[in-house]
C-alpha cells in the first residue's frame, strides 16, 4: 500500500528528469554501441516501440477520446499540410549532400509519417494526446498510400511492399494502442497502475533512444547527412508551430510535436526497402535529434496539471517562465 502511494510521485519525478535521462541514454548508446546494435538486431527497437505505444494507451483516459469532433478539421489540415510540405522540404535540403544515396535517406524522412513516440511525449507534456493519436494514424495511412509515388516523383523510381509496411504498423502501433486503451477501461483511474504505465513508457523511450544511438556511424559523410537532417527537423518544427498558432496550449502541443517529429524507424524502413541499407544509415542520427527535440519540448511545455481529455490529475511539473 505504501509503495502504491509512492508510485505516482515516482512517475512524476522520472518524467521531470526525462530530458537528463534522454541525454544519458544517447551518450550511453554512442559510447557502448555494440550492445545497443545487438539489441536492435534482435527486435529490441520493435519491442520498445510496442511497450511505448501500449503504455501510452493505458495513460489515455476514456474522456480523452470525447470532444474530438471540433478538432477534426485542424487534425486533417495538419496531416495533409505535413504530407505536402515535408517531402519537398526534405528534397530541398537533401540537395546540399553530394552523395545521392544519402539524399535518398533524407527524402525518406520527408515521406515518413508522424513519430509514434510523439503520443507519449504529448501526454507527458499535458497536451491532448488523443489529437496526436489521430494525427499519427492519419499520417501513417497517408504515408502508406503515397510514399512510393512521392519518392518516385522527387527521386529515382522506388518500390516497396506497401502491404508489408501496413501490417507492420498495425502490429506496432494500432494493436498495442487498442490493447492499452482497453486495459485502461478495465483499470479505471487507479493511481498505482497508471503510474506503472507511465514508468514503463519512460523506460521504453529511453531504451529506444539507447538502441538508436548505437546505430550512429561517426564518419564525415554521415555527420554531414545528420546536419542536413537537422535542417529538415528545424523546418518541420517550424511548420508544426505554425499549425498550432492560435490554439489552446494542450492542442498546440498535440499539433506541434507529431508534425515536427517524423518517425525515424519507419523512415529507415522505407529507405532500406526502396534504396538499400546505406540510405537508411543517417536516419539513426536523425532519430536521436527527433527524440531530443520531442523530450525537450515536452519538458518545457509541461504544466502543473496533467490533462487527459476532460480529466486532470495533479502533477508536480514546474511551469517555466513564459510557457
Amino acid at each position: 500500500m505504501l509503495l502504491s502511494g509512492r508510485l505516482p510521485a515516482l512517475a512524476d519525478l522520472v518524467e521531470r528528469w526525462l530530458l537528463a535521462g534522454v541525454v544519458a541514454a544517447a551518450l550511453l548508446g554512442l559510447t557502448f554501441s555494440t550492445p545497443a546494435v545487438s539489441a536492435g538486431a534482435h527486435g529490441g527497437i520493435t519491442t520498445a516501440l510496442v511497450v511505448l505505444v501500449l503504455s501510452t494507451g493505458v495513460t489515455l483516459a476514456p474522456a480523452a477520446w470525447r470532444g474530438l469532433r471540433p478538432a477534426l478539421p485542424r487534425i486533417t489540415a495538419s496531416v495533409l499540410v505535413a504530407a505536402a510540405v515535408l517531402p519537398v522540404l526534405a528534397w530541398t535540403v537533401g540537395l546540399l549532400l553530394p552523395n545521392p544515396v544519402l539524399r535518398h535517406g533524407v527524402l525518406a524522412a520527408g515521406v515518413a509519417p508522424a513519430e509514434v513516440a510523439s503520443v507519449a511525449l504529448v501526454a507527458i507534456a499535458g497536451g491532448r494526446a488523443a489529437v496526436t493519436v489521430m494525427i499519427v494514424a492519419g499520417s501513417v495511412l497517408l504515408a502508406v498510400l503515397s510514399a512510393g509515388a512521392v519518392l518516385s516523383l522527387l527521386g529515382p523510381a522506388a518500390s516497396f511492399n506497401l502491404a508489408g509496411l501496413l501490417v507492420q504498423l498495425l502490429l506496432i502501433v494500432a494493436l498495442p494502442l487498442l490493447a492499452g486503451s482497453l486495459l485502461r477501461t478495465l483499470l479505471g483511474d487507479r493511481p498505482a497502475p497508471l503510474a506503472i504505465a507511465r514508468l514503463l513508457g519512460v523506460m521504453a523511450l529511453l531504451t529506444l533512444l539507447w538502441q538508436v544511438s548505437g546505430q550512429i556511424q561517426l564518419t564525415a559523410a554521415y555527420a554531414q547527412a545528420t546536419g542536413v537532417l537537422a535542417l529538415f527537423l528545424t523546418g518541420s518544427i517550424a511548420l508544426g508551430s505554425l499549425l498550432g498558432v492560435g490554439r489552446p496550449r494542450p492542442e498546440k502541443v498535440a499539433l506541434a510535436l507529431p508534425v515536427g517529429m517524423r518517425d525515424f524507424a519507419i523512415a529507415a524502413g522505407i529507405a532500406t526497402t526502396a534504396y538499400g541499407p546505406a540510405a537508411a544509415a543517417p536516419l539513426a542520427g536523425y532519430g536521436v535529434l527527433v527524440l531530443l527535440y520531442g523530450t525537450t519540448h515536452a519538458r518545457f511545455a509541461a504544466q502543473p496539471t496533467r490533462t487527459s481529455g476532460e480529466q486532470t490529475t495533479p502533477c508536480t511539473y514546474p511551469t517555466p517562465t513564459g510557457q
